[in-house]
């Protein structure tokens, strides 16, 4: 079987690609920018598409590279646009539709146009990368959040449509792998109020990934993985 992976360039869409290789998976992965790490998956023998989820025209032309694919059977929402609020209203305003673009756009295009190839194999999966954060958005992270909230409610407005031949399910990502641009005072912040104390990694999210392959009674369903980040208040 066939799976698609978003945002592949590096961390977790990169760890994924390997995993589901490993678990012998044929693996399509989109990226936006190119990267000398990408060659790596390619020696795995992923097959890798450059596409700016900005861009709605290469949005299509990887949906209909994707339709010739009959195997295909699982698609793992993983691009993400993160960036610290910009300063003044008209940034915030253009950060706002980037982050719409890639959280949202992108996705639901993707979704309505291979649900039919993924809908014609047997137990299929969407599975969107979301957010811990979509319950208590940090208004320094406002669009980020907002833009993932809504990636949140079209997956769970997806499990019903495409139900029952499609499952679509998504994984609420905590503290697993800070960015560099979160800085050392919200680390600390973040995780002195996680239960487990420390960031995840990223074999944690895989193994979310897994049970949602594996247990086909589940459509429609959030998994926190965040040390129980989400126990306190964000």
């Amino acid at each position: 079987m066939r799976a698609l992976v978003t945002g592949v360039g590096r961390r977790l869409g990169f760890y994924l690609c390997e995993q589901l290789v490993a678990a012998g998976w044929q693996v399509t992965g989109q990226y936006r920018s190119a990267r000398p790490e990408l060659e790596r998956l390619r020696a795995l023998g992923v097959e890798l598409i450059q596409a700016d989820f900005t861009r709605p025209r290469e949005v299509a032309a990887l949906a209909a590279a994707l339709a010739h694919c009959p195997d295909l059977g699982l698609i793992i929402h993983n691009a993400s646009a993160f960036e610290p609020l910009a300063e003044d209203a008209a940034g915030r305003l253009a950060q706002l539709d980037r982050f719409y673009q890639v959280h949202m756009a992108a996705p639901f295009a993707l979704n309505q146009a291979l649900a039919p190839r993924l809908a014609s194999n047997d137990n299929a999966s969407i599975i969107q990368i979301t957010d811990i954060y979509i319950h208590a958005p940090p208004p320094q992270f406002a669009g980020y959040v907002a833009t993932k909230a809504g990636a949140h409610t079209l997956a769970m407005s997806l499990a019903r449509e495409l139900a029952p031949r499609v499952r679509v399910n998504t994984i609420e990502p905590g503290p697993i792998l800070f960015l560099d641009e979160h800085g050392d005072a919200w680390r600390q912040q973040v995780l002195a109020k996680t239960p487990l104390a420390r960031e995840g990694g990223l074999e944690p999210i895989w193994q979310a990934v897994q049970l949602l392959l594996s247990n086909t009674y589940m459509t429609g369903a959030s998994i926190k993985v965040d040390g129980g980040r989400s126990l306190a208040s964000l």
